[in-house]
């Protein structure tokens, strides 16, 4: 403070030199001074000028000085976000621990243990009556592995706000129970966003973000729709409650049967498209309405002359319905022909290949036949009603059933009976 009131001192004292030499300047000129005495005092008139014009060069760069801490952390741009220092980009790194603790009543039906319903609570995985894993008692699993890490940024640009988000859990591959437990990191979503476009891994398209279950198990309901995964996405918000999503997001192919039972991802089972999907959106005061389908692409090559493609399809639709207070009624409805991945508990295939021969065997590939690709048929629902006790206590109930149904070869003899080998069906 001392210092800026003494450079202003100065610069007034300089100030008004300058203007009495002005002026005596002016007055010489009058009394018809010599020419040396008016190169002199223009002299002087100038070194006076250009002292000032230093001075005040140097206190500019010392109040840019003073006003450099003021670049230091700020408040960003959204909740619980900060400022990069000498940049508009804010950004802000969350999460938070979570544990879980299953007890299953019975052993899970498929391998791998307790993990299989204590990690992930597939539905499916629960034995029917009187088969070995259900007379194996129950499994008890605590782990932490659903806790999580993100990170957001929000960057102004002449296109609008660049949007990235990038975050993981714990719930990958490895770690053994038996010492450490230290499990792998993985990827959940990691994307950006820019203005109406969006890149990179998050929740499908085919989801249902505004009308989802309200859950503590990572899974959720049977029969849900279920999947993230790479996407380019385009939005469009028509009005201020409807918005159309158009995307194209990465294909997979999981098949029932292939060649020598060999894994359900057979490389015979090529991606050439990827899966298109399309989503309308309604959300209002008195609740929200998805509606969304998906149309995929399947082919089988297995580089010796056998080969076959298909087409394909689901769609679903879900509400949720604003009751009383804060509690609310959800409904959510799947179909479709090859719409095994994207449905939650449902995961035993898209698609398969069989033989149009009629000397061959049923279900499955054998090396030389004439091949035949087919899609499994599925279907799914849901609903549940929220209750809020207090604003920080709620509960809900929900029912859930999803449905898997495959087709032997188109040769196969119909039959009316309940034995025939025509439609298979596996209720999860």
């Amino acid at each position: 403070m001392g210092s800026s009131r003494s450079m202003g001192g100065l610069r007034a004292a300089l100030a008004g030199s300058v203007a009495a030499l002005a002026m005596f300047a002016g007055q010489a000129a009058a009394n018809e001074m010599s020419d040396e005495q008016k190169a002199e005092l223009k002299a002087r008139l100038d070194a006076l000028k250009e002292r000032l014009n230093q001075i005040e060069g140097k206190e500019t760069q010392a109040q840019a000085e003073r006003a450099a801490p003021a670049q230091a952390v700020t408040g960003g741009s959204f909740p619980g976000s900060w400022k990069l220092p000498g940049s508009d980009t804010s950004i802000s790194f969350s999460g938070y621990v979570k544990t879980d603790a299953f007890f299953s009543i019975n052993a899970p039906q498929a391998s791998g243990g307790a993990d299989v319903i204590g990690d992930s609570f597939i539905v499916s995985n629960i034995p029917v009556d009187n088969t070995v894993a259900a007379c194996q008692g129950g499994n008890f699993r605590v782990h932490a592995r659903r806790s999580r890490l993100r990170f957001l940024s929000n960057t102004p640009t002449e296109w609008g706000t660049m949007r990235t988000r990038i975050e993981g859990d714990f719930a990958g591959g490895g770690g053994k129970e038996r010492f450490s437990n230290s499990n792998l990191f993985r990827i959940r979503q990691a994307f950006g966003e820019l203005g109406p476009v969006l890149a990179g891994q998050t929740q499908s398209t085919f989801n249902d973000a505004d009308t989802g279950p309200d859950l503590l198990d990572p899974a959720g309901p049977a029969g849900e729709t279920d999947v993230r995964q790479a996407q380019i996405r385009y939005t469009y918000g028509a009005t201020k409650t409807v918005g159309v999503d158009v995307a194209i997001e990465n294909p997979e192919s999981r098949n029932l049967r292939n060649v020598a039972n060999a894994a359900a991802t057979n490389a015979n089972f090529q991606d050439k498209l990827p899966d298109f999907v399309a989503r309308l959106r309604w959300k209002d005061s008195w609740g929200a309405l998805n509606v969304a389908g998906v149309a995929r692409y399947f082919t089988y090559d297995d580089g010796a002359g056998a080969s076959d493609s298909t087409v394909g399809y689901g769609a679903r639709m879900g509400t949720t319905i604003n009751t009383w207070g804060k509690d609310q009624f959800k409904l959510s409805m799947a179909y479709g022909d090859g719409l095994g991945r994207y449905m939650d508990t449902t995961h035993n295939g898209d698609v398969y290949a069989t033989c149009r021969d009629t000397n061959r065997a049923g279900l499955g590939m054998v090396a030389g036949c004439n091949a035949e690709l087919r899609t499994s048929n599925a279907w799914g629902a849901w609903a549940s009603y929220t209750h809020f006790w207090t604003d920080n206590l709620r509960s809900n109930i929900l029912a859930a059933g999803p449905r898997t149904t495959w087709t032997s070869p188109s040769w196969a003899p119909r039959r009316t009976d309940c034995s025939s080998p025509r439609r298979r069906s596996t209720p999860t």
